[in-house]
C-alpha cells in the first residue's frame, strides 16, 4: 500500500510538472536565465548551484537528505566521535505535537526520514543552525581541496548561509516588480497557482492524517524561480545567516507566512526548517 501510493505521489507531480502553465513559465526560467548567465565572470561554477552576482553561486536546491548523509560518513572517518554524534540531524522533530499526523506515522518518520532511501532528495530537516554553518565550512574545505586538485587555475570555495539580503534578492530573481502578486513570492501568480509550492492551505491542519508519505517535496521539483531555484518558497523554510530566523515558508506554513519579505523564526530544529548554501568563489594567487 505504502509503495502504490508513492508512486502515485511521484506520477502526479511529474505529469503536473509538465502541464503548459509550466512548459511557458520554464520557457521563460531558460530565456532569463540563459541572459543572466552571458553576464557570469570567468569563474568555475559549483556543482548543483546557479550564479547569482559577482562570484556568489546559489544552491539550486535545498541540501537534501544525500548530500547530509554524504557529510556524516565524511565526519565519521575523519573526526571524533563525540563531533560526529553532534552533527546527526534530531529524527524526533517529527514527533514534534506541531506535526499533523498520527502518531503511527509521526514514529515512522522518525525512524527513517534521514536514512530511507526514496527519501534521499528530500530535504534535510532536524539540522540546528549550528550543524548547517558546520556542514557549510566542511563542503568549502572538500569543494576547495577538488578543484585545486584537478584545475591549473586554484580557487577557494566558502561556503556559508546567505544573508537575508542575498536570500531575498536570489528569490525575487528577474521577476516583473510591477506586479506586486509577483514580488511577494517571486514567481507569476498568475501562471502558478501557490498550491504547487507545498505551503499549508491553513493554519491548523487536521492531526489524524494517516498518509505515510512525508509532506515535504522532491527538492528537484518544478517550477523553479527566474534563477533556476528550486524551492525558494514552501517546502521546507530555510536558515539564513541571522541566526533564528528562517525564509520561505514551508509545508506547516500558509502563503502569507511565506512571502519573500516574511520572516519565520525558529529556536530550535524543526520538521518545517532546513537549509541551501550560498558560495563565495575567489582565484587564489600561485
Amino acid at each position: 500500500m505504502f509503495i502504490k501510493k508513492l508512486v502515485l505521489f511521484i506520477l502526479f507531480f511529474s505529469i503536473f510538472s509538465c502541464s503548459s502553465p509550466y512548459k511557458n513559465w520554464q520557457k521563460q526560467v531558460n530565456k532569463n536565465t540563459k541572459n543572466h548567465l552571458s553576464k557570469k565572470p570567468n569563474l568555475p561554477t559549483p556543482p548543483n548551484t546557479v550564479w547569482i552576482n559577482d562570484n556568489l553561486f546559489m544552491d539550486k536546491t535545498e541540501i537534501v537528505n544525500l548530500s547530509y548523509l554524504e557529510y556524516l560518513h565524511y565526519i565519521n572517518e575523519d573526526s571524533s566521535y563525540n563531533y560526529y554524534q553532534n552533527q546527526i540531524p534530531t529524527n524526533g522533530v517529527w514527533m514534534d505535537k506541531e506535526v499533523p499526523f498520527s502518531d503511527s506515522v509521526k514514529l515512522s518518520l522518525s525512524l527513517g526520514y534521514l536514512e530511507y532511501e526514496n527519501y534521499r532528495f528530500l530535504p534535510v530537516v532536524g539540522v540546528s543552525y549550528q550543524q548547517a554553518t558546520n556542514y557549510c565550512k566542511w563542503r568549502g574545505k572538500i569543494a576547495t581541496q577538488n578543484f585545486v586538485s584537478t584545475r591549473d587555475k586554484k580557487y577557494r570555495f566558502e561556503y556559508r548561509l546567505p544573508t537575508e539580503k542575498e536570500w531575498e534578492k536570489a528569490a525575487l530573481s528577474f521577476i516583473d516588480t510591477l506586479n506586486q502578486d509577483n514580488t511577494k513570492y517571486g514567481f507569476d501568480t498568475s501562471i502558478i497557482s501557490l498550491s504547487v509550492f507545498n505551503l499549508s492551505e491553513k493554519l491548523n491542519k487536521s492531526k489524524n492524517d494517516s498518509t505515510p508519505i512525508p509532506p515535504i517535496f522532491y527538492a528537484y521539483a518544478e517550477p523553479t524561480n527566474l534563477l533556476g531555484l528550486h524551492h525558494t518558497i514552501g517546502n521546507v523554510a530555510e536558515m539564513i545567516a541571522e541566526e533564528g530566523i528562517s525564509k520561505g515558508g514551508s509545508w506547516l506554513h500558509v502563503p502569507l507566512q511565506s512571502t519573500i519579505n516574511e520572516r519565520i523564526r525558529y529556536k530550535y530544529p524543526t520538521s518545517w526548517l532546513g537549509f541551501r548554501c550560498i558560495c563565495e568563489v575567489t582565484e587564489i594567487e600561485n
